[in-house]
């Protein structure tokens, strides 16, 4: 995978937004603080997607991506 420390290190930084939204959860931290870190989130999974999908598939792969429903 040509952009695998690019796509490891925004799996990183998603699972701290991950852990950022279970903090502001048990301090019961205002809803905009919430909708903030999802939209962040969606914005690096979104990223990610256009990584995976700018690699070229190998010969021998069947799986087919259905990720955008």
């Amino acid at each position: 995978m040509r952009y695998r420390s690019v796509v490891l290190d925004m799996t990183v930084t998603l699972d701290a937004k991950l852990k950022q939204l279970e903090t502001a959860v048990n301090r019961q931290q205002p809803v905009r603080d919430f909708l903030q870190v999802i939209e962040e989130s969606k914005e690096i999974l979104s990223e990610i997607q256009s990584y995976i999908e700018r690699e070229e598939r190998s010969a021998g792969e069947i799986n087919k991506t259905n990720y955008n429903k």
